[in-house]
């Protein structure tokens, strides 16, 4: 086994320094560093005028900038061009009515009851085409349903 190693144990050897630093070498050496290197040529840059300006102004010059920008896009985009609205609805009307009531019977498409309430509200012989109930039958479907609250009396 290896003894431990302690740094303690084993003195530093002294380096004798080549010769001392002039004094201020590092304090001036900076200052001579950038001395050497190629300076370059100062131009004005062409937003120069900006920093005449205040800040508060230039602050006011870029919302207006922006705000026009934002004016120009929905001005050079125009509007969107109008459909007819009959495009979509004439697709559908080609199809026959009971074979739109047995894809969503049998689709296991979920048909909400106000889906069918906002339908029957626009069309009110609708239920007239897939429904073939008599009323008798409807009578007493609606008679079974429970009426516990006092509004529905």
């Amino acid at each position: 086994m290896k003894p431990a190693f302690k740094l303690d144990a084993h003195p530093r050897r002294p380096r004798p320094l080549l010769s001392s630093p002039p004094a201020d070498y590092f304090d001036k050496l900076p200052t001579r560093i950038m001395a050497r290197l190629p300076q370059a040529e100062e131009r004005t840059p062409a937003w120069g005028w900006l920093s005449l300006l205040s800040p508060a102004l230039r602050t006011g010059l870029a919302s207006v900038a922006v705000l026009g920008g934002f004016a120009a896009s929905f001005y050079l985009s125009g509007s969107a061009p109008l459909v007819p609205a009959t495009a979509s609805t004439a697709s559908l009307d080609a199809v026959p009515r009971t074979e739109l009531a047995n894809y969503l019977l049998t689709s296991g498409a979920r048909v909400e009851t106000s889906d069918l309430a906002t339908l029957t509200a626009a069309h009110p012989g609708i239920a007239k085409g897939f429904l073939r109930v008599s009323d008798e039958e409807l009578n007493d479907a609606l008679d079974a349903q429970p009426t516990d609250d006092p509004t529905y009396l």
